[in-house]
């Protein structure tokens, strides 16, 4: 009986109202469709929970697709892909939709496919109360009736899915059309009062229309249906106390009474609403605020309001109040760590080729075969810039030195290192295969005095990386390939005295990297990073000692230490440019360029022509702290 009576209060509006056409009073856009609105608000957008704004042109409302000719040139420049006729065949057959250009159809019969339309005669109020009633019966049966649910199932999870924006309407466009537009806005986080406004604000819009309805009726009937033409607050309240009757809250109703998924409710909101901030945005600093930025900007972007990852992600992070990490993995730091960690391989190089580089223990034409394994460590504190990071280094170098004369020697040597970086929930591997030149000129003698030590170095560099955005959002992966290349020019002085022998120093250190652009794979927030070219300067102090030889047998043993002291010149900031989806992410390096401390000690044992040592040093600066570690063997002929 219910579905009788409200498809024949349907059918009685738009009868009447049609011979009785007026121009709409103070609608907001259409002359022919004076109930077609934007759910997203009346003169003002909405605001929602979280710091949220509805976003307007993604779902309209309206009565009847009646459109003038100049309501349909407003339509067809509203982008309208999907329009959804929640009304009964009956009611199709007796006024068809004009549809906006391009727009596709889909019926969707709320009511229900056995409903007939029935003639007005068959209803039979006496009183306006038992009107009020009816539709009061009628918000009610949208939620406990299992046929209307199934209906607004569909109806949903169509919104959802709609490549644009999406009109929905009805014959009157107040009660299918209010439930459904209340029940979105529920879901975009919009307050019940204003909820209620917006359902209400049908009297507002259709009053012409409305008053022309019962204008044509006896005064007699006309008090009576006068509650079926409008909507009360009665009858929107009538719904929502159903549904806490039933389901105990309303997204219990659109999970378990309608069987929407949380990832379509997302997909709905996404479309529906736009955040200002992301929860924790307002303290965030450095690249976490960088990730965060992208994020809120990615609202924006083809991810947001669809079936994404992204867009679960950011929903879920909206409702549990955090962004879960994913602001410090999604700019790309790790990108910025590498290029700092390459930078400083030329000191590690310089290592290598100690303490055989500079032919000292040589005599004039004498060479010497030598080679070195390396190990090392550096960790780098979380600072308010940038997440934590550490590097893992091992390599080995194959050199020769040869004296030349009394003033000279020089040095050649080829080596492979590799390298690891994490941070920031990523990985990073580098493979570097280097040659390296090196001489030593004393205008006295290389034994005692002034020295003047320079080398240069030139690798090929494979880098491939790995991060887990975390979130959900998956990993990305890339690799690229570039060259490494640096110098050193550093002025010293040898002083033997009282059994040891001093060298202090003084120099400058140049490093060159030269990373090729890539776009990494592997999630819908897979950057594409930009060309990694940088440059370091450093000031760079050293000061060695070795020890007097101590007789073991046939050995002899030469302890000796050092210390050294990098400065770097100029820009301290080594960063990465990443990009996604037309927007812009710049990511700082835990380490930077920061000053550094080096400190160690080495043993070498010496059998005639045969040499063999070890050294291990601390390393440290600002937030960072390290050790490593070589193993040196040398043959001189």
């Amino acid at each position: 009986m219910l579905q009788r009576l409200f498809c024949s209060l349907s059918l009685l509006t738009l009868a009447i109202s049609t011979a009785h056409a007026a121009d709409a009073l103070d609608t907001p856009r259409l002359a022919g469709m004076d109930n077609f609105r934007d759910i997203a608000g009346t003169t003002t957008a909405y605001t929602t929970s979280h710091d949220g704004t509805m976003r307007a042109g993604v779902f309209y409302r309206a009565n009847a697709l009646t459109p003038t000719a100049a309501d349909l040139a407003i339509l067809n420049g509203l982008g309208i892909s999907d329009v959804f006729d929640l009304r009964t065949a009956s009611e199709i057959a007796a006024t068809p939709d004009t549809l906006p250009a391009g727009a596709s159809y889909t019926n969707i019969d709320i009511i229900g496919s056995t409903t007939s339309g029935s003639n007005i005669t068959n209803l039979s109020f006496t009183s306006a109360a038992q009107a009020r009633a009816m539709m009061e019966e009628t918000n009610r049966a949208f939620v406990s009736d299992a046929g209307m649910r199934g209906q607004f199932a569909v109806l949903f999870n169509e919104l959802a899915s709609a490549d644009g924006a999406a009109l929905f309407h009805c014959t009157a466009g107040k009660d299918r059309t209010g439930w459904t537009a209340a029940v979105l806005l529920s879901i975009a986080g919009v307050d019940q009062a204003t909820i209620m406004s917006n359902y209400l604000a049908t009297n507002d819009y259709t009053a012409a229309r409305v008053a022309a309805t019962l204008a044509a009726m006896p005064a007699s009937m006309a008090q009576i249906y006068a509650p079926l033409l409008g909507v009360e607050a009665s009858y929107l309240q009538a719904g929502l106390d159903e549904v806490t009757a039933e389901y105990g809250s309303m997204d219990n109703y659109l999970k378990q009474g309608l069987g929407l998924s949380q990832e379509t409710l997302y997909v709905l909101r996404g479309k529906m609403v736009s955040y200002a901030s992301l929860p924790g945005e307002a303290g965030l600093l450095g690249n976490a605020a960088a990730g965060a930025q992208l994020l809120r900007q990615l609202q924006e972007s083809p991810l947001s309001g669809t079936y994404s990852a992204y867009n679960y992600y950011l929903q879920s992070a909206i409702d549990a109040g955090t962004l879960g990490g994913v602001e410090s993995t999604v700019g790309g730091q790790l990108h910025a760590d590498a290029a700092s960690y390459l930078l400083r391989q030329g000191a590690m190089i310089d290592r290598a080729a100690a303490p055989y580089a500079d032919g000292v223990d040589l005599k004039v034409g004498q060479s010497r075969l030598w080679s070195t394994a390396l190990a090392g460590y550096l960790g780098t504190d979380g600072s308010a810039h940038a997440a934590s990071s550490n590097e893992h280094s091992q390599g080995l170098m194959i050199g020769l030195t040869q004296r030349f004369s009394e003033q000279l020697s020089a040095r050649a040597g080829f080596g492979y290192s590799n390298g690891n970086v994490g941070s920031a929930g990523g990985e990073a591997d580098t493979d570097l295969t280097f040659l390296s030149l090196g001489a030593r000129f004393a205008p006295g003698s290389l034994e005692h005095g002034l020295f003047i030590d320079a080398q240069a170095n030139a690798g090929w560099l494979d880098y491939s990386s790995k991060r887990e955005l975390g979130g959900g959002l998956g990993t990305t992966k890339g690799d690229s390939h570039g060259t490494l290349a640096g110098a050193s020019l550093a002025l010293g002085y040898r002083l033997p005295t009282g059994g040891m022998v001093l060298e202090p120093s003084l120099g400058l250190r140049v490093s060159r990297v030269d990373l090729n652009g890539f776009t990494e794979k592997g999630s819908e927030l897979a950057l594409q990073v930009d060309d990694l070219k940088q440059t370091r300067r450093a000031a760079v102090a050293n000061l060695k000692a070795s020890l007097a030889p101590i007789a073991l047998g046939s050995w002899q043993l030469v302890p000796g230490a050092e210390v050294g002291y990098e400065h770097a010149l100029g820009d301290h900031q080594v960063d990465s440019q990443g990009h996604l989806l037309g927007l812009d992410v710049e990511q700082r390096a835990a380490f930077d360029n920061r000053d550094q401390f080096t400190g160690g000690v080495n043993l070498m044992a010496n059998l005639g022509a045969l040499s063999v040592g070890a050294e291990v040093a601390a390393m440290g600066g600002g937030d960072s702290h390290g050790v490593s570690g070589s193993l040196k063997a040398s043959y001189a002929f």
